[in-house]
């Protein structure tokens, strides 16, 4: 049997046509010691034709794995048991990795034995292939910049080796890992199936097993979503949806963390900052506002503080005619709020 150097995961659902794009950019590789593995998770007629034209093709170097179970956290697992190589890439179906991708970061993770997580910059492209933003380098979106300071905390246990770089959460298609250890800290938690905040949640335990480097190019381009695939990603999930998911990702790192001296002052201000961020989505509704209100006064009790939430706080007692000027809103959404989204989801959040 051959043992390849290098496995790419590539995950597919509803990409279409560009899974052919992401299977070319990464057949172009000048480091060709690797293996495709793609998973099917339940995927569109088009994806899957797709993908089976170059599994044809390349029987030698790309096999299609289904996976039953709809989830990334599900698709990926399945990917990493299914692998061959010393090394694991997970990729996106409609990303596209730049020629050199995987000839540097095998170079840099080879020679490095303290790193868990090699990551880098990214470009942002159109569906059309047209650059929207050359190398990336912040964590994005903004709302995990302010939590990757919060659970840097978690950094300062006396019993974990000093870290010399702090907790940075990549784009997850821009990682490069060694299979072993992904393994060794127990893959995807599939409680976080069907998809939102499982890769902070698995790179969070990589974070606790060796250090995170970032490459400071641009090796992956990122292809920001169209209507069809936005659409896509909220029929699997709305708004209320993913608050649960940020809860149970919540609960499931509280429980892995629980025993570090400084889990209670880490948890305490992740969930003022998390009830703020919540309360937000809230407000936006004129039939909100009450649910908007009950978190900001839940955040500000975890973080009297905190000058933002108490800003928060005073706006949301003016009158509402107001808010969407105050909120920097457009306007306030007059449709009803979501089934669930009522005052005992509100209190049970983050507890």
């Amino acid at each position: 049997m051959n043992f390849p150097k290098i496995s790419v995961i590539v995950t597919m659902y509803r990409e279409g046509r560009l899974v052919g794009e992401t299977i070319e950019s990464i057949l172009s590789q000048t480091f060709q010691d690797f293996e495709i593995i793609i998973i099917d998770n339940n995927s569109d007629l088009e994806t899957l034709q797709t993908a089976k034209l170059y599994e044809n093709k390349y029987p030698q170097k790309i096999r299609i794995v289904k996976e039953l179970v709809q989830g990334i956290p599900s698709a990926r697992n399945r990917g990493i048991k299914e692998s061959r190589g010393e090394y694991i890439v997970f990729h996106d179906a409609d990303d596209l990795s730049y020629p050199d991708r995987l000839e540097i970061q095998h170079l840099v993770l080879k020679n490095r034995s303290d790193l868990s997580v090699i990551g880098s910059w990214f470009d942002s492209i159109t569906f059309e292939n047209e650059i929207i933003e050359r190398n990336i380098s912040e964590t994005r979106p903004d709302f995990w910049l302010e939590s990757e300071h919060i659970f840097n905390l978690l950094y300062q246990d006396p019993t974990l080796k000093k870290k010399r770089a702090p907790i940075h959460f990549p784009l997850i298609s821009t990682c490069f890992f060694r299979r072993e250890t992904v393994v060794a800290v127990g893959m995807f938690d599939e409680k976080l199936n069907p998809r939102f905040f499982e890769e902070n949640e698995f790179l969070l335990r990589m974070f606790f097993v060796g250090e995170v480097h970032i490459i400071p190019i641009a090796l992956l381009a990122y292809r920001m979503h169209q209507q069809s695939g936005a659409k896509a990603i909220r029929n699997q999930m709305n708004w209320i949806g993913k608050i649960r998911q940020l809860n149970t990702f919540f609960a499931i790192v509280k429980e892995k963390h629980n025993k570090n001296p400084h889990a209670e002052e880490v948890f305490k201000k992740l969930r003022a900052y998390w009830l703020r961020y919540v309360s937000v989505s809230f407000l936006q509704y004129e039939s909100g506002t009450k649910l908007g209100k009950i978190a900001l006064w839940r955040s500000f009790k975890e973080n009297p503080k905190d000058w933002k939430t108490i800003k928060l706080l005073f706006k949301s007692v003016l009158p509402k005619k107001l808010h969407p000027k105050l909120f920097w809103f457009d306007s306030l959404i007059r449709e009803p709020l979501p089934d669930g989204a009522n005052e005992s989801l509100i209190r049970s959040l983050f507890s």
